[in-house]
Order: C-alpha cells, then structure tokens, then sequence
C-alpha cells in the first residue's frame, strides 16, 4: 500500500506540473497571438501608408515605350520604360526620370558595375514575375533585389 500510495503522489506531481505547463503554454500561445494581431495591424497601416504616397508622389519618367540600354557589369540589357518602373521607387525606375540620378555612359547606357549575371534574372522577373528555383540564385538575387531597392522583387522571393 505504501508503494502504491507513493506511485499515485508521484504521478499526481506528475499530472500536476503537466497542467501547470499546459497552463502557461496556452497564455503564451494568446500572447503570440496578440503580438501577432498587433503585428498584422502594424503592416496593414504601412501597406496602406506606402500606397497613399505612391499615389500622392509625382514621377516625371519618361515615356513607357522609349528604349533604356543598362550596361550591368559590362554586357548591355535594353529593355523600356514600362519595365524598368514596375518597381516606381527602385534605382531602375530612378533611371527612367527625366532628369535620372547618374550620367548616360557615351554610348547612351547606363553603366551599373554589378553583376550580369544575377541581373538577368531581375530583368526575367521584372517582365514576367518569374523566379529562378536554385535556392542560392535566390540568395544572391534577395541582395541584389535590396541593392536596387526592387520591393516587389524582394517580396516575391520571401514568399
């Protein structure tokens, strides 16, 4: 009977604690819950914050089918206007204003010392929202996505 009594505390001690644990698990799991909401709030307020002053602000690019040749770590892309400001406040875009942040190189490029290679595949998404399926391609071009500031590029690769 001792033996038994002891065996039926000890497993009481046992169940007890479980329940404490239980406890504390399910206030834990309504705090994340909280930081959560408050955290879905947070972005909501930014997403629409950043649409009102995209809407607001007032871009004098020059027009969507005129012709831009990007000369990215020494080979040439071209591509238009319309491409080049599907991200209106990255350094593409900015290279799309009428009057751009950098000098045309003599040919009538613009010459970025980055790497071709990886741009390729930002040109590739910015024409048809693609991505490449190598997970460090994807690595390097989240960098590259940062460098030229391309949000909707960065997004697309957290998804």
């Amino acid at each position: 009977k001792l033996i038994r009594l002891k065996i039926r505390m000890s497993c009481q001690r046992v169940w007890d604690e479980m329940n404490n644990q239980e406890r504390e698990l399910r206030k834990e799991g309504f705090q994340l819950k909280e930081i959560w909401r408050k955290t879905m709030d947070l972005h909501a307020a930014n997403e629409r914050e950043r649409t009102k002053l995209e809407n607001e602000a007032h871009f004098d690019f020059l027009p969507g089918e005129e012709c831009i040749i990007l000369n990215i770590g020494g080979e040439k892309f071209e591509t238009s206007v319309n491409i080049l400001i599907k991200d209106r406040w990255s350094v593409l875009a900015a290279l799309c204003k009428t009057t751009p942040p950098i000098s045309k190189q003599p040919d009538g490029s613009f010459f970025i010392d980055r790497d071709w290679w990886i741009f390729r595949h930002i040109m590739q998404f910015l024409r048809n929202q693609t991505l490449p399926q190598d997970r460090d391609l994807l690595l390097e071009l989240y960098d590259e996505a940062h460098f030229y500031r391309l949000h909707s590029l960065s997004a697309a690769i957290q998804r």
